[in-house]
């Protein structure tokens, strides 16, 4: 977003050229194969520009779900300024909101079960409804509950929600590393403009392969049972997904 004319004119055209280096080194390949050989060309993801960064902790901290401490600098990372006594939710990392729950968080106020419940609910709704000022854009485009989202031995260590972003827009770096930057949206400067790490539907990965992809809506998930199933082995019973060779019936995802 902050490129100068020079810097448009040396790579305006390079991711172009890159696609074209890289369907040069399939044609290669595909050249060696035998029909015995099957082939599979991924992109787990794709990218989106990043043109605003939103501060989850900043909102937070403005609607009074989060308090900071009067001794510590707001921008102090790793959430070193937060008052635990009264906060309720607080972000870390890209994508992810946790509450401040009793009995996980040690110093916990958020009590598990209806409230917490309501709490989630309350923040999904608010998230949802933020708009830029300026040109009254969304800012997200989905929250998912990790309850419903995750699933196995681990998914209680989940965020209890997960932020879809809109396209142009990315968790701040302040929010990142735990801090509370002094807007809630800024504009990003960084030459880092493009990222994924928003609503999954809005940057979907590629599949490509030399056999017929039988699966209606192939996933990440289904990668490593394919490659097992084309082994002849059978996968694990906790592990999900299947063959996209195989005929799948549509999953609401």
């Amino acid at each position: 977003p902050a490129h100068t004319p020079e810097l448009a004119a040396r790579y305006s055209n390079l991711l172009e050229e890159l696609y074209q280096e890289m369907d040069e080194v399939l044609g290669e390949v595909m050249q060696r194969l035998d029909d015995n050989t099957t082939l599979l060309v991924l992109s787990d993801h794709g990218f989106a520009p990043y043109y605003h960064s939103f501060n989850l902790n900043t909102w937070l901290l403005e609607r009074g779900y989060a308090h900071l401490r009067p001794d510590v600098g707001r921008e102090a990372e790793f959430l070193l300024a937060v008052d635990w006594t009264r906060t309720r939710a607080y972000g870390l990392g890209l994508n992810a909101l946790y509450l401040n729950l009793r009995g996980r968080e040690r110093e916990g106020i958020v009590e598990p079960g209806p409230e917490a419940d309501a709490l989630r609910a309350e923040l999904a709704r608010a998230l949802l409804a933020l708009r830029e000022p300026k040109t009254g854009q969304t800012v997200i485009t989905r929250v998912d509950l990790a309850a419903q989202a995750y699933s196995g031995l681990h998914a209680s260590e989940a965020p209890d929600l997960l932020i879809g972003y809109n396209r142009g827009y990315r968790a701040g770096w302040g929010t990142v590393l735990g801090g509370f930057p002094a807007q809630v949206l800024e504009d990003n400067r960084e030459p880092w403009s493009g990222d994924h790490c928003i609503d999954f539907t809005l940057v979907p990965g590629v599949l490509l392969s030399n056999r017929k992809i039988r699966a209606d809506s192939p996933t990440l998930t289904d990668v490593a049972p394919t490659i097992l199933a084309e082994f002849g082995l059978k996968k694990p019973e906790t592990m999900e997904g299947q063959s996209v060779f195989a005929p799948q019936p549509p999953r609401n995802r």
